[in-house]
């Protein structure tokens, strides 16, 4: 008669989950077109749109690659880790999903850091290219702080991804939504477009998104020094989306469980 499993056993268990949905997530992703395009193409083109007028400074030209990067980003959260589990549901896998061994959460957040990760990565390829190719002053005052906060980056856009996904799971219209909330953010959310430039009535949008707050600590990173407030501010932000997130899809999957839906789209 075996007793229930050990804690380090199931902290082990659910590593091996969390890491096998983000390998199986990141495959998923090679060759997708909405990848391509938001990833790969966009921060070309709007890096070359923000630097064509007028050649920046070192400073300024920081803070411009930091803000093109995470407004495409955002492109690809909404279109990539947003979608994970619309995509489950439409190939039929989703009941796989959340009915297996370990807490469905932990699949959940592995296929949405999976997918950032591809998302950050070809991001970061597009970029420095385009950098070079520009020649861009880029100014790189404290690359222990950038680092930081790259690492903040993926866990917020990873997190924010999964909440996109549980929201998107709710709809059969999330391919509209998904449309319908980049667009907004890319004005709204006080990356390319700084916050003071918004209306009076506005300006409360873009503290609600926790890349603004990462933007403004790369920013800083880059060129004077690093503020902590911006930091804490992004971190509080993620896990306020990690928390709705979880409560999201447990009752998500609660109410497709109790109507048998688990594989319809």
């Amino acid at each position: 008669m075996t007793g229930p499993p050990l804690l380090g056993d199931r902290l082990r268990g659910a590593a091996w989950t969390f890491l096998t949905a983000a390998r199986t997530e990141q495959r998923s992703m090679r060759g997708n077109p909405l990848l391509l395009v938001n990833a790969g193409f966009l921060p070309v083109v709007l890096l070359v749109i923000a630097v064509e007028a007028q050649r920046p400074p070192a400073d300024r030209a920081a803070q411009i690659v930091t803000s093109v990067m995470l407004t495409a980003l955002w492109g690809s959260t909404v279109w990539t880790s947003g979608g994970v589990l619309r995509r489950e549901r439409t190939y039929g896998t989703l009941a796989r999903c959340v009915c297996g061994v370990e807490s469905p959460t932990v699949v959940l957040f592995g296929k949405s850091l999976g997918a950032t990760l591809y998302g950050v990565g070809t991001i970061l390829v597009a970029t420095v290219a385009t950098v070079l190719a520009l020649r861009l002053p880029v100014a790189l005052a404290h690359p222990f702080w950038l680092a930081v906060g790259l690492l903040v980056v993926v866990v917020s856009a990873t997190t924010l991804g999964a909440l996109l996904s549980c929201l998107f799971l709710l709809t059969r219209n999330g391919l509209l939504w998904s449309g319908a909330l980049m667009y907004p953010v890319f004005v709204l959310g006080g990356l390319l477009i700084p916050q003071d430039v918004l209306p009076v009535w506005l300006r409360w949008v873009p503290q609600l998104l926790s890349l603004r707050w990462i933007n403004e600590f790369l920013s800083d990173a880059a060129g004077p020094g690093p503020s902590a407030t911006p930091l804490a501010v992004a971190v509080a932000l993620t896990v306020a989306y990690g928390v709705v997130a979880t409560r999201t899809y447990r009752w998500s999957i609660d109410k497709a469980r109790q109507r048998g839906s688990l594989d319809h789209a």
